[in-house]
């Protein structure tokens, strides 16, 4: 099966290759992250098949590839298309105000996720301008566009001191200020506890495959005191994302752990369009 894991390794290389991660710029209430290169024409095809491998399995969370938990056959390649096929549907048809919808707050939506997931898993082979610091867990894609609770959680390291990263994943074609105030709300809530149950859940999962040194630096207030909040906003129509948000301003970590990720993508719906058609061939192409 390592001609699968081949496959993967190559794809992320695509993408990697592709983009650029682009020095935070400063605003008055956070840290804007431009990531560019994602529009190129290799793109599509290597993030679909990226995405297919998360559903199969081929993940971890050190984010990194393995063949460990790989789905195989025939069987299991059903499961997985099925899988794709309700997350994404069967084509790219999108006429009535219904079917867009589904489009936009489903399919987009996950895809989206996807992005930012492996976006933030090339922090695991460098460091990237996401986190201040190198990635050492990120938390498992949602297997359905309905299940609630944070988009990602993650941890990454900087010398010698773990933090703690908690995204949340907006994808729109014109709506970018809405989208990211959203996500803001997603933070606040962190803040207020409410997402506590969700915090400890992956963390505790993550103490297992931390290295000795950091694992003993989960505890429970390790996201009170040093998380990093990242708003993750792939979209089409201009927007500064440099303009103040107090809502940030008044969160309680620092500005330089307060950063939007954003993702301008030219031709939004033709660069979902594509992943999407990507997902569905990979599916035979993973699944072996």
């Amino acid at each position: 099966m390592g001609s699968v894991i081949d496959l993967l390794t190559a794809s992320l290389d695509e993408i990697e290759r592709c983009v650029t991660f682009h020095p935070g710029i400063a605003a008055s209430s956070h840290t804007v992250v431009i990531v560019s290169g994602l529009d190129a024409f290799e793109v599509p095809v290597a993030m679909g098949r990226y995405l297919v491998g998360t559903l199969a399995g081929a993940v971890g969370l050190d984010a990194r590839l393995s063949e460990d938990l790989l789905a195989r056959g025939v069987d299991r390649r059903e499961e997985i298309r099925r899988t794709v096929t309700a997350l994404i549907g069967t084509d790219n048809i999108f006429i009535t105000e219904e079917q867009k919808q589904v489009r936009d707050t489903r399919r987009n939506a996950w895809i989206g996720e996807g992005i930012g997931h492996a976006l933030l898993s090339l922090g695991a082979r460098r460091e990237t301008s996401c986190v201040d610091g190198r990635i050492c867990t990120l938390s498992e894609m949602h297997q359905t566009v309905t299940r609630q609770g944070l988009d990602s959680v993650g941890t990454y390291v900087q010398n010698d001191v773990l933090g703690v990263s908690i995204g949340e994943s907006k994808s729109t074609e014109s709506n970018a200020s809405a989208n990211f105030g959203e996500a803001l709300n997603l933070f606040s809530e962190v803040e207020e506890g409410i997402h506590g149950p969700d915090l400890r859940a992956r963390l505790s999962a993550f103490r297992y495959i931390l290295e000795p040194g950091l694992k003993e630096q989960v505890k429970d207030s390790l996201w009170s005191d040093n998380a990093s909040y990242l708003p993750i906003v792939v979209y089409q129509d201009d927007y500064d994302f440099t303009t103040a948000r107090p809502k940030f301003q008044r969160m309680k970590t620092p500005r330089e752990r307060r950063r939007v990720i954003v993702v301008q993508l030219p031709s939004f719906h033709a660069f979902f369009d594509a992943v999407a058609d990507a997902m569905r061939a990979a599916v035979d192409e993973v699944v072996v």
